[in-house]
């Protein structure tokens, strides 16, 4: 009679752990939605992010770092390409679903490219390339009105973060030399990248 009112006691005793542990237990946020997805899309464009569960609260990153409550929180839809990094034709959106009483979700990922109606005239360089000396002057022009020009010496493309064109240079390394250029202009797609291969010389 004893063993059995202790395996009762034991039983009731491991049936209220189990309980409490479920009762614990929180269940974890869907992840947020993207909407429209991934993709390239004109400027103006209107990114909505929602989340299935009512009341839950989304922070967003354009970082690359997982969204925390100390980042922003999405209250309205982003618009392309305002919440893109300062100079870039790209974004990629991390968000996260939080709500009290939840766990976060995972994080949504989704990353977007900014289109425009017209397209920038690829930059002219010249000389066009071949044999150059360290003294020869080189210049850039582009056909578009108002586009600025950025250039590289090392073979990499151009970005906005690239040495700008403002007027004819030199080249002062000797040897084999790669110059690429593009021109942007707000609002415009940025130009095919046009491509210069040197030999320099000293004069």
């Amino acid at each position: 009679m004893k063993n059995f009112r202790f395996i009762l006691i034991l039983v009731l005793v491991l049936f209220s752990l189990s309980c409490s542990k479920k009762t614990t237990e929180l269940i974890q946020l869907d992840a947020p939605i993207f909407n429209p997805g991934s993709g390239t899309y004109l400027a103006g464009q209107a990114i909505y992010i929602t989340c299935p569960e009512y009341g839950a609260s989304i922070y967003y990153t354009v970082n690359g770092s997982d969204p925390t409550q100390n980042d922003v929180l999405y209250d309205r839809p982003l618009i392309i390409p305002n919440f893109f990094p300062e100079g870039a034709n790209s974004a990629t959106i991390k968000a996260r679903a939080y709500k009290e009483g939840f766990d976060p979700s995972n994080v949504s990922t989704a990353t977007y490219f900014v289109s425009y109606y017209n397209t920038v005239a690829t930059p002219i360089i010249s000389p066009v390339g071949g044999n150059i000396t360290t003294e020869t002057i080189i210049t850039i022009v582009c056909p578009t009105y108002e586009a600025q020009i950025y250039y590289t010496l090392d073979g990499t493309e151009p970005t906005q973060n690239s040495i700008h064109y403002s007027e004819g240079f030199t080249i002062s390394q000797t040897g084999e030399v790669t110059l690429k250029a593009r021109a942007f202009r707000q609002n415009w797609n940025p130009s095919e990248i046009a491509v210069a291969n040197y030999v320099v010389s000293n004069p």
